[in-house]
């Protein structure tokens, strides 16, 4: 027969493996969370040269009034 204290023993139990399951991934986690921070700060320093190459590619693009290169990279 299940009482009170059988359930509040396997209510704990439960909890308790959930909460190493957390603290077993709790480093793999942190070190996702510091990577997406780092991949952000990346995108934020290359911005300025991505806008840089944007108007340097369209001023190129004016001299030339034949160019077929379609917004690529590859001469064309």
């Amino acid at each position: 027969m299940m009482d009170a204290q059988w359930i509040v023993g396997f209510a704990g139990g439960y909890v308790a493996a959930a909460v190493t399951v957390f603290l077993l991934y709790l480093p793999f986690l942190v070190l996702f969370g510091v990577l997406l921070l780092a991949a952000g700060l990346l995108e934020l320093l290359a911005l300025p040269f991505q806008v840089l190459f944007r108007r340097l590619r369209r001023l190129r693009g004016r001299g030339k009034p034949g160019s077929s290169s379609g917004g690529s990279w590859l001469p064309g």
